[in-house]
């Protein structure tokens, strides 16, 4: 079997030599997303959610009336969301150091305002769902503190 190649199928339903075959094989290990690219992916299914879905969110908290200002600000929140993370996407894709770092302090502003307006409104909401979105927006700030130690050093600018 000397001089033989093994032919396998290729990326496209082809065949490719056995000794081609591994960058097929590999192509998934090289397309590597970074965490803000992550974040910015969830933060943009989370706002696609609330738009579908606005009260979702609202009856898991254990309101069972839900007045047209609750899906108006689930709504308007998820507008927010959806547009901070596809700018997200966008900076990280582009790799555009700037951008990348402008995107994810927005969006940990944005959190970390979020869970400061959550423990701020406890009189109003109660202890249980201050608590529990104050929780939840910190999750996010946790998740945007770690996108942004990893984002590159800026290139100096000449």
């Amino acid at each position: 079997m000397s001089g033989c190649r093994l032919a396998r199928m290729d990326c496209h339903g082809g065949t490719k030599a056995a000794s081609d075959r591994a960058a097929c094989m590999n192509y998934a290990a090289t397309v590597s997303i970074t965490s803000y690219e992550t974040m910015g992916w969830l933060r943009t299914a989370v706002g696609v959610a609330l738009i579908v879905a606005p009260g979702a969110p609202m009856r898991l908290s254990g309101k069972q009336e839900l007045s047209g200002a609750d899906l108006l600000l689930m709504r308007t929140i998820g507008i927010r969301d959806l547009v901070l993370g596809l700018g997200t996407v966008t900076a990280a894709r582009s790799n555009d150091v700037r951008d990348i770092r402008r995107w994810t302090t927005t969006a940990l502003a944005s959190d970390s305002l979020d869970s400061a307006a959550s423990l701020a409104s406890f009189r109003s909401i109660g202890k249980r769902d201050s608590l529990s979105a104050a929780i939840l927006a910190l999750i996010f700030v946790c998740g945007d503190l770690q996108a942004r130690r990893r984002i590159p050093v800026a290139p100096e600018q000449g």
